[in-house]
């Protein structure tokens, strides 16, 4: 979720002159609301629970980001006399208005910790006005609000508020068969409620199909897939309408489990998948799936497996691109918007003056980072989007994310199958693709791994002329010289049959395409990289046109010119090691997919490189840095062998990826793999500058499952004395940073020295009292979503002692 608000505002200035230009000046590390929500996006970031900055975390974050742009302040107004801050933003983006004369925007790019500076331009999206913004009343008829009468949308999230006036019932009957599920939590409009909670950990919502304390964001997704016409909220200039307002909908509550990061519901692969395969027994048309988590390797992904066999079923599954562009750059697609055959959508808005859309800077880019896929195919609004929230969250809000953008396309694929009943997923996704509308970014067309085929137009859509499959062309990572060809078979929609002439938009000394196409065809694509080609993409779109008509499909191609040095040794068991980066060649400075975190930093020191082989799948493997030499600093990454530009996915970075643990996204010298396929990889240790290079120890581990074991020392303690417990973990090993402890509720400090937590009792009374401890170990950072169980890696003591 991102939430409009300015946490600080400098002192106003004199007034400006003319001569003035205001802009946005973007530093370096995230803003607090993705600090402390999921960088994912999806799960988290689009959720409608507030986020609280009272909380420690979001506190002690809030101060530290204060703090930078109070340094990036006093150094713009220093070096840039005539420069003044008009205002800082802290929660939703780490930024702040400058206004200064035109003739200093180039010194103010240079400045240190300035990351990017954009023009200051007026949005808007609200749902009054984005139905009509991806042509959905071209498609609603005579009786608008009836337009998706007879279509079922599946909403797979945290759980729908059935009572909310956007899901009026009236008028509405159940079809044949329902409701389904949970009875007391339908009617006729939300026809479906079911509720799908793990085995632990327990809580005491996770089996109702609405939680009253927690769930928020699904009944803002439903309201702007299918909320009924005629609505009018007082924060809305009008009466609105969801994009399919006739459409019936179906609640399946997958998110159902608190998170401790505090950011809303969370829910795991077993129960998403669960959620799936109930939405197409129950008969659903589209299901609805703003949630999303870090891609693992898609043969083991069970979440995009199920969203790709509901598409076989004939269900068209419609998935959030993700909030993570802004950070974490290209390959910041989220699972299981990285399914082949979901619509994964990106997020737009539009300019003021309503003359163009805008890739909305959070939304995530391809392509996807393990399967390699061009991922988004689409986008839609999803800035400032007005829909229904729970009553206790105000009855409405305006929420931003792709999470309110693949609402529109789910509520726009109800309208389109109305239409055209007899059309197949794939025909339904090529329409939408290959129809979409261009979206820019600042001054030029956003590339195809931003937006996919472009802002979606149901008016176009609907008579698509031509459909294609695949609908978007994938043809992975080459190196120099090799080559990669793919066949799409182009099908006659309606008025398409004939000869196409064929271009390209993009990728002109890579792609080779013939030069027409005839319809019903084949056309055959072929990529050859350069024998010079250096790392880089080559993307854009191939053009067919006949006459005044044109159709897109995009495409991407990756370059990789691996540099990695050779391992110096192989890590075969779990176990404790050494590592030195001093002296070691210093080839590599960034890494890929995604392109890095803190807006893709660089590491420009040597690095030295470890191989790890896996000659079956496992459950995960890692490395976690435990200590350092006096000055050092290093980093872990891994990859697969001997190419940088194959990184694992988000589970290389070194973050704390875990949403159900109050440290989530905090940094975290822990890299590994997640469910990883048998083969060979790279662990690589890699520092900032030569002159942090130098020795280090590690733990690696394979197939860590189980948390730490945890054993109370001392029941009786002197008064002012020291507690003592046994934290022990044969795999990753304990992770200090995540130790919790509480002695009769109350938060204590502990310290782990030689495999013993040490509880200082300084001010606690003679007598009886009660410990409750939680650790976890080094793998927990990297459990997440994909990991079928929630805190596998967590142990949990409860005792009491006495002291004397």
């Amino acid at each position: 979720m991102l939430l409009a608000v300015v946490v600080g505002a400098a002192s106003s200035p004199a007034r400006a002159s003319s001569r003035d230009v205001e802009v946005l000046v973007t530093l370096e590390g995230p803003p607090v609301a993705r600090a402390m929500a999921s960088s994912r996006a999806l799960t988290a970031a689009a959720r409608s629970r507030r986020l609280d900055l009272r909380a420690p975390t979001a506190s002690s974050y809030l101060r530290a980001v204060e703090a930078r742009q109070a340094r990036a302040e006093s150094a713009i107004e220093r070096r840039l006399p005539g420069a003044h801050v008009r205002r800082r933003l802290q929660v939703v983006l780490n930024a702040m208005s400058v206004v200064l004369p035109r003739t200093q925007l180039a010194a103010l790019r240079g400045i240190p910790g300035v990351v990017r500076v954009d023009p200051v331009v007026r949005y808007h999206a609200r749902l009054e006005r984005s139905p009509a913004q991806i042509g959905a009343p071209a498609l609603w008829g005579a009786s608008p609000a009836v337009a998706g009468a007879g279509i079922k949308i599946g909403i797979i999230d945290d759980g729908i508020d059935q009572t909310h006036p956007f899901f009026n019932p009236t008028g509405l009957s159940y079809p044949a068969g329902f409701p389904k599920g949970q009875r007391a939590f339908t009617t006729p409009k939300v026809i479906v409620a079911r509720a799908f909670a793990p085995r632990s950990p327990a809580w005491r919502n996770a089996t109702k199909p609405f939680d009253a304390e927690e769930s928020g964001h699904a009944t803002h997704v439903a309201g702007i897939a299918a909320g009924v016409r005629g609505v009018f909220p007082a924060a809305a200039r009008t009466t609105i309408s969801g994009v399919a307002p006739g459409a019936w909908l179906g609640n399946y509550k997958v998110l159902t489990v608190p998170t401790a990061s505090g950011v809303g519901l969370d829910g795991n692969s077993p129960e998403i998948a669960a959620g799936i395969e109930a939405a197409v027994r129950d008969g659903m048309d589209v299901i609805n799936l703003s949630i999303g988590e870090p891609e693992t390797e898609p043969s083991r992904d069970i979440v995009t497996q199920a969203l790709d066999a509901a598409a076989d079923a004939g269900v068209v599954p419609v998935v959030a691109a993700g909030n993570d562009f802004d950070e974490f750059g290209d390959g910041s697609i989220g699972s299981p918007g990285t399914a082949a055959k979901a619509i994964t959508v990106a997020a737009v808005t539009t300019t003021e003056s309503g003359r163009a859309d805008v890739v909305a800077a959070f939304s995530s880019g391809g392509p996807t980072p393990l399967s390699l896929r061009l991922k988004p195919d689409v986008a839609a609004p999803g800035v400032a989007i007005l829909s229904s929230v729970p009553q206790r969250d105000g009855g409405w809000a305006e929420l931003s994310g792709t999470s309110m953008a693949a609402p529109h396309v789910s509520g726009g694929v109800a309208l389109l199958r109305a239409q055209h009943p007899t059309w197949t997923v794939q025909q339904l996704r090529s329409a939408l693709v290959l129809t979409g509308a261009p979206v820019s970014v600042g001054s030029a067309e956003a590339p195809a791994t931003r937006v996919g085929g472009g802002r979606v137009d149901l008016a176009r859509a609907d008579a698509p002329l031509v459909f294609a499959s695949p609908s978007a062309v994938s043809l992975g990572l080459l190196r120099p010289g090799a080559r990669a060809a793919l066949s799409i078979d182009v099908a006659d929609a309606g008025g398409g049959a004939g000869t196409w002439l064929v271009a390209r938009s993009g990728g002109d000394d890579v792609l080779r395409l013939p030069a027409t196409v005839d319809v019903p065809g084949r056309l055959d694509v072929e990529a050859i990289a350069p024998a010079a080609a250096v790392d880089g993409e080559r993307t854009g779109w191939i053009v067919l046109s006949r006459g005044a008509d044109t159709r897109r499909i995009p495409f991407w191609v990756g370059l990789t010119v691996p540099t990695l040095a050779a391992p110096s040794r192989t890590l075969a068991k779990t176990g404790s090691y050494r590592g030195n980066t001093s002296g070691r060649p210093a080839r590599v400075s960034s890494y890929r997919y995604p392109t890095g975190a803190d807006g893709g930093r660089t590491l420009a020191g040597p690095e030295q490189v470890f191989r790890v082989r896996l000659a079956r799948r496992a459950a995960n493997f890692g490395v976690a840095v435990v200590s350092r030499g006096r000055g050092v600093r290093v980093e872990p990454r891994v990859v697969r062998a001997g190419d940088e530009s194959a990184q694992v996915g988000y589970t290389s970075l070194p973050l704390n990826l875990n949403p159900y643990l109050a440290e989530f996204l905090d940094p975290a010298l822990v890299s590994g793999a997640v469910l990883p396929a048998a083969g060979s990889y790279d662990v690589v240790f890699d520092s900032p500058t030569r002159a942090d290079a130098g020795r280090f120890s590690f733990r690696f581990w394979v197939d860590d499952t189980r948390p730490p074991h945890l054993r109370l020392l001392t029941r009786t303690v002197r008064r002012g004395g020291t507690l003592l417990v046994a934290a022990r973990d044969a795999g990753a090993g304990v992770d200090p940073a995540t130790v919790h402890a509480r002695i009769d509720g109350a938060e204590r400090a502990a310290r782990l020295v030689a495999g013993r937590l040490r509880l200082s009792l300084e001010g606690v009374g003679r007598g009886r009292h009660r410990l409750s401890l939680q650790v976890s170990d080094y793998q927990e950072t990297r459990n997440m979503e994909n990991v079928p169980a929630i805190l596998p890696n967590t142990a949990r003591l409860s005792a009491t002692f006495v002291v004397r």
